[in-house]
C-alpha cells in the first residue's frame, strides 16, 4: 500500500481525486490501522471484567518485552530484585518507579527497544509547558494504532473522521493575504483558519461550510465557542453539521453551553497525550471520560489535594513509557469500579487573544507555533491592550539570534500588525501543582 500511495502522490490532480473518492481512507491507511480498528469495534461491547482481563494480558506482555529488550527497564527491575514473574497483574505496576521527563532524557538510548532499533522510526515532541520539551521516538505504526482509537471514539458519539467530508477549524495558518481555507481531497477535509474568525468574516466562513454537506466540525474548544458567539451575533446557522469534536484544551462549561445553545449539538472530546500513555473519551450520553483499557494503564497518584495522571501505554513498543508522570490532573469519579474513572481533566485553559483585525484567537493556536521553535525553554504571552502584546521567554541552550525573529514572525502571522514586545527573562512562574506554566493571558478590558 505504501508504494501505491507514493505513486498516487505523483499523479495529476484528476487521478488523485478519483482514487481518493474510490478507495476509502480506512483502506488506504494500512493493515495495522484496519486490524486495530476491527478489534476495537469488537472490544467496545465487552464488559468491564473482560476488558480488565485483556488489559492485564497486555500489561504482562509489555513487562516481558521491556525486560527482554529495553535496557533501562531491565536494569531497574534487577536493581529492585524483580523479574517478569514478579508481575501477575496490573496491580503490581507500583513495583516500578514513576518515569519522568528528566529520567527519559538521561536514559534516552536505554529506553529504546534493542530488538526494534533497526526499524524506521519517527520523532514525537511535546510543547514544553513545564519548561522542558520532550523528544522521543516510535514507529509509524504508533500513529495508526492511535488513529484507530480516535476513530472509535468519534464513531461512538456520532462523528465521522474519514467516511464523510468534515470541517477542520484548526491546523491551518494562512499566509499573509492568502486564502482562509483549502480542501484536502485525500482526507476529505475542509481546513479553515482559526486565526481569522471575526464579525467581518463569519458570513464567509458559514457560507463556505454550508456549501457542502460537511458532517463533522473539528476544532478547539475555544474556537467552537468563538464560532458559536459570532454565529449568534450575526444570526447565522450551520445547516449540515451533525457532530462537533474538540480537543487540545479544556472545555469550559460556559463554552460547552454556548455551543449547544447556538448549534443544538453537544461538543465531544477525548483525552490523549503526545506521549501515547493514556486514552479516555466522552461518549454520546456523558461529559465524563470513558477509560480505554485496551490502550494502556491509567493511574491517579495523589500529590497534595490533586490526582496526577500517570500513564503506561501499550501502543509504542519501540520506546515504551511505563508509569509516565504526565503532570495533568484528573478529577475522579467516587465510584472506583466505574468505566468513567475520570470526570474531568484539569488541563490547559488559556485566554483568548484579539488580533489586529478583531479576530478572536484561541490560546492553543500559539502552542502549535512554539512546537517548532527550539530556542525557548518557557514562554508567556500577555495581551496588554488591543494594540500591544508582551512575549516573555526563558531561553534554552538552542537559543540563538534567529529565535526572536522566528517568534516575531509567528506572532505576526497570527496576530497581525500589533506592537510586539519580546523580553528575554530568567524565570516564569509555574503552577505549584503541576509544574506547568499558564502561557496565554489577555488583560484587555473587553
Amino acid at each position: 500500500m505504501g508504494s501505491v500511495k507514493r505513486i498516487i502522490k505523483k499523479c495529476p490532480s484528476i487521478i488523485k481525486k478519483a482514487y481518493y473518492r474510490a478507495v476509502p481512507f480506512e483502506k488506504r491507511y494500512g493493515e495495522v490501522f484496519q486490524e486495530t480498528y476491527r478489534n476495537l469495534m469488537i472490544t467496545k461491547d465487552w464488559d468491564r471484567d473482560k476488558l480488565l482481563d485483556y488489559q492485564n494480558s497486555q500489561f504482562i506482555d509489555l513487562i516481558h518485552h521491556a525486560y527482554r529488550n529495553v535496557p533501562y527497564y531491565r536494569r531497574v527491575m534487577k536493581e529492585r530484585g524483580l523479574s517478569p514473574k514478579s508481575f501477575q497483574s496490573v496491580e503490581d505496576i507500583t513495583l516500578l518507579p514513576v518515569l519522568t521527563k528528566d529520567i527519559i532524557r538521561e536514559n534516552f538510548n536505554d529506553l529504546i527497544a534493542v530488538n526494534m532499533k533497526h526499524m524506521k522510526h519517527v520523532e514525537f515532541r511535546t510543547s514544553g509547558s513545564t519548561g522542558k520539551k520532550l523528544i522521543f521516538r516510535g514507529t509509524d505504526d504508533v500513529f495508526k494504532r492511535e488513529a484507530a482509537f480516535v476513530l472509535r471514539s468519534w464513531k461512538l458519539c456520532g462523528a465521522t473522521m474519514y467516511d464523510k467530508p468534515s470541517v477542520w477549524l484548526r491546523r491551518f495558518v494562512p499566509k499573509d493575504g492568502g486564502n482562509l481555507w483549502y480542501y484536502d481531497y485525500e482526507l476529505r477535509r475542509l481546513y479553515m483558519s482559526a486565526y481569522n474568525l471575526n464579525i467581518n468574516t463569519i458570513k464567509d466562513y458559514v457560507n463556505k461550510i454550508n456549501e457542502q454537506k460537511y458532517h463533522t466540525l473539528v476544532t478547539y474548544p475555544s474556537s467552537a465557542y468563538i464560532l458559536a458567539c459570532l454565529c449568534e451575533e450575526a444570526g447565522l446557522e450551520l445547516k449540515h453539521i451533525k457532530a462537533i469534536r474538540v480537543a487540545s484544551e479544556k472545555m469550559l462549561d460556559e463554552w460547552r453551553d454556548k455551543v449547544y445553545e447556538v448549534f443544538g449539538i453537544m461538543p465531544k472530546m477525548h483525552y490523549g497525550l503526545m506521549e501515547k500513555v493514556a486514552f479516555h473519551h466522552q461518549p454520546k450520553d456523558s461529559h465524563h471520560y470513558y477509560e480505554n483499557l485496551e490502550y494502556g494503564v491509567t493511574e491517579f497518584v495523589k500529590e497534595g489535594n490533586h490526582n496526577v495522571i500517570v500513564g503506561t501505554g501499550f501502543i509504542n513498543k519501540y520506546m515504551p513509557f511505563i508509569r509516565y508522570k504526565t503532570n495533568d490532573v484528573g478529577i475522579l469519579n467516587p465510584d472506583k469500579n466505574s468505566m468513567f474513572r475520570m470526570l474531568e481533566v484539569d488541563g490547559r485553559c488559556d485566554d483568548i487573544l484579539i488580533s489586529s483585525n478583531g479576530s478572536r484567537l484561541p490560546g492553543v493556536n500559539f502552542y502549535t507555533m512554539m512546537y517548532k521553535i527550539d530556542g525557548v525553554k518557557m514562554f508567556k504571552i500577555i495581551q496588554k491592550s488591543l494594540q500591544e502584546i508582551e512575549f516573555l521567554l526563558v531561553p534554552n541552550e538552542k537559543y540563538n539570534e534567529n529565535t526572536i525573529d522566528e517568534i516575531n514572525n509567528g506572532l505576526r502571522d497570527r496576530l497581525g500588525n500589533l506592537d510586539i514586545n519580546i523580553k528575554v527573562v530568567d524565570e516564569i512562574e509555574r503552577s505549584t501543582t503541576t509544574g506547568k506554566v499558564r502561557c496565554i493571558f489577555n488583560e484587555c478590558d473587553l
